[in-house]
């Protein structure tokens, strides 16, 4: 599996949304697989050193997992409703709300490059990783626009994307993955013509 997958969101809620994608014209659901969510919360930077040694435990990561795939649905209904409506419904933004009231979060101090923040994480893995997705959602909607929140143009592909191209005219998840399969096909269908 090509771990580039796991990050082409641009922003940590899409590419939980992309855990499920299309390959080989077979749907893949990266959270359907222990090993593979691990590895997916390991690429998007997820896990503390002690949530890694509490995931060695089948039941915290199927917990987890659980969790996930409930938040991805969330997920899912957001980007639905973004390219549908251009906005978010009243109903949604509650189940948003809910999602952040219900986290246990605690304040911590960050020391990076001898410099100090002030941060937050949360009390359990399950909180910790949460916390993490809904932050990521905030972030978007604060500093992008909706318009920008685009799904891929290749019509075998499912994939969301936050387009941070300068003119705002990117089509592609990955030029490597759509792109340029859509690019030979465009050009072997003019050839045999």
């Amino acid at each position: 599996m090509d771990k580039s997958i796991f990050t082409l969101g641009g922003a940590l809620w899409i590419n939980l949304v992309n855990t499920t994608y299309i390959s080989n014209k077979q749907k893949i659901d990266i959270l359907a697989n222990a090993s593979s969510a691990l590895q997916w919360l390991k690429e998007n930077n997820l896990l503390r050193e002690s949530d890694e040694l509490h995931l060695e435990q089948k039941e915290s990561l199927d917990s987890l997992i659980v969790e996930l795939q409930s938040i991805r649905t969330l997920c899912n209904i957001i980007l639905s409703e973004i390219t549908q409506r251009g906005e978010l419904s009243l109903e949604t933004t509650n189940r948003i709300k809910k999602v952040v009231e219900n986290l246990q979060i605690n304040p911590t101090i960050n020391s990076k490059n001898d410099k100090l923040k002030m941060t937050f994480e949360g009390k359990t893995v399950e909180d910790h990783v949460m916390y993490n997705i809904m932050e990521s959602m905030m972030n978007t909607f604060e500093n992008t626009s909706l318009e920008r929140i685009r799904k891929c143009n290749h019509e075998e592909c499912k994939l969301y994307f936050v387009d941070t191209s300068k003119a705002g005219k990117r089509r592609w998840c990955s030029m490597e993955l759509c792109g340029n399969r859509k690019k030979a096909a465009e050009f072997y269908s003019k050839q045999k013509k």
